[in-house]
């Protein structure tokens, strides 16, 4: 079963898609007997900077969803300037994630954000028997639309940070959580 929980800070345009994409996420976790609680719109009162449009949690993962409005022919930076680089479309179109330069440093501060909080907040809260590495923590890009990537992730990132769109994330997510 999977649990939604829905903040206030949502945008229309993400609305319409989270409601989609939690339905068919409720649907793949039961078909799948899978546990998991989803967390969209939220903001932390321990650290305001860390607004996350989605966190899904699951036994075996934990994932900061990020949700990008775009769509087509979406280019990437080579990978010796991955982190700082631009990401375009094919109209030539910044895709920026909030106000950073690209989704991957947007993502990576929230992640960082993430392990402050789960450390400063969380981890001495939980059960002993609870373990929990924050610092494993992925992070995914979820385009609203199909996309075509030009270029690709780094390899030292392969296993942490994804890029997936409206044609693909339901596969992508359950290797995720897999």
């Amino acid at each position: 079963m999977l649990e939604i929980r829905k903040g206030t800070a949502a945008r229309n345009y993400e609305n319409t898609f989270f409601r989609e994409f939690a339905e068919n996420l409720k649907n793949l976790f039961e078909k799948y007997l899978k546990d998991g609680l989803l967390i969209a719109n939220s903001e932390c009162e321990f650290e305001k900077r860390l607004q996350i449009d989605a966190l899904l949690v699951t036994e075996s993962a934990v994932c900061i969803i990020d949700f990008k409005n775009f769509g087509g022919k979406i280019k990437l930076p080579p990978p010796f300037n991955f982190d700082y680089g631009k990401w375009t479309n094919e109209k030539g179109d910044s895709i920026k994630g909030g106000s950073s330069i690209n989704p991957f440093i947007q993502l990576k501060n929230q992640k960082d954000r993430f392990i402050k909080v789960v450390e400063n907040q969380i981890l001495d809260r939980l059960p002993t028997s609870d373990c929990f590495n924050p610092y494993h923590t992925v992070r995914t890009v979820c385009f609203q639309k199909p996309i075509e990537l030009i270029g690709s992730i780094p390899p030292k990132e392969e296993l942490n940070f994804f890029i997936i769109d409206k044609s693909n994330y339901l596969e992508k997510i359950k290797d995720i959580i897999d």
